[in-house]
């Protein structure tokens, strides 16, 4: 089944309990592939994109994106469900399912957030060197971006993945990063601008699966620590030998965690 009003693009196969995986920034629902055929069947899969990717249309204003269009995204998602939703969401996607989760109206029945980046976390819990890191990185990807670097997104991609990461992916992925781009630097204004307080946090009631890589950049391992502290039913996991792109090097290791949570939250 596919195909979705408003321009969102929605896909399902399966019966059982309703998984949503939603992807980060430049990714679609096939990025979750790899997790999705080990979990095997029993499961109602629902796969999307965020806005700007895969068949999901843009809609946000370069200069003035916000969080709420992506809330609006997961909320007409939860309604064409009609069931009881068990989010996992990665990068760009984890922190679109907390901004859901505080504003939303629909809530989850789990989360699963794997490195996922609400980078005000750092800022509001007085961690200003980590948050001046990722500070100046966007002031240059935005100012590449302005000067019509083609290639100005591998500092994102370099910035999690470490040096050579971008360099490092076919030919076809580097391309589909540099043609969305510009959606990107929708996402990071958004992001950036959802400041709530930490407290904020505390008022996430699903059972929560916090899972990092031990490799990912010290802003997300950081990132990690404070959700796991600050939303009430949370755990935290970390991924040994794994970094930020956890879905497409580490599936053998999330599905089995991501099954074994949902089964815990079903109870």
């Amino acid at each position: 089944m596919s195909g979705f009003t408003p321009n969102v693009e929605y896909a399902e196969k399966g019966d059982g309990p309703a998984l949503l995986f939603v992807p980060g920034s430049f990714g679609t629902g096939a990025g979750w592939r790899a997790v999705i055929d080990l979990l095997g069947d029993g499961y109602r899969i629902v796969t999307t994109s965020l806005l700007g990717y895969g068949s999901t249309v843009e809609r946000r204003p370069l200069g003035n994106a916000t969080m709420s269009q992506q809330v609006e995204v997961l909320d007409a998602i939860f309604e064409r469900i009609g069931a009881p939703v068990h989010v996992i969401a990665h990068s760009f996607g984890g922190l679109s399912a907390l901004a859901h989760a505080i504003l939303g109206e629909h809530k989850a029945a789990s989360l699963t957030l794997v490195e996922a980046n609400p980078l005000d976390v750092l800022r509001a819990a007085g961690d200003e060197a980590l948050y001046s890191m990722i500070g100046a990185m966007t002031e240059i990807y935005f100012a590449e971006f302005a000067a019509g670097r083609p290639d100005a997104a591998r500092r994102v991609i370099d910035f999690y993945g470490g040096a050579g990461t971008f360099d490092a992916f076919p030919l076809k992925i580097r391309d589909y990063i540099t043609a969305t781009t510009s959606s990107n630097i929708r996402d990071w204004s958004s992001g950036m601008a959802f400041q709530p307080p930490l407290a904020s946090y505390g008022t996430i009631l699903a059972p929560t699966l916090v899972i990092r890589g031990s490799n990912g950049h010290p802003t997300m391992l950081r990132i990690a620590e404070l959700l796991a502290v600050h939303i009430p039913n949370a755990t935290l996991t970390t991924i040994e030998d794994g970094s930020h792109f956890l879905p497409a090097t580490h599936p053998t290791l999330l599905a089995p965690l991501i099954a074994s949570h949902v089964t815990r939250a079903s109870v």
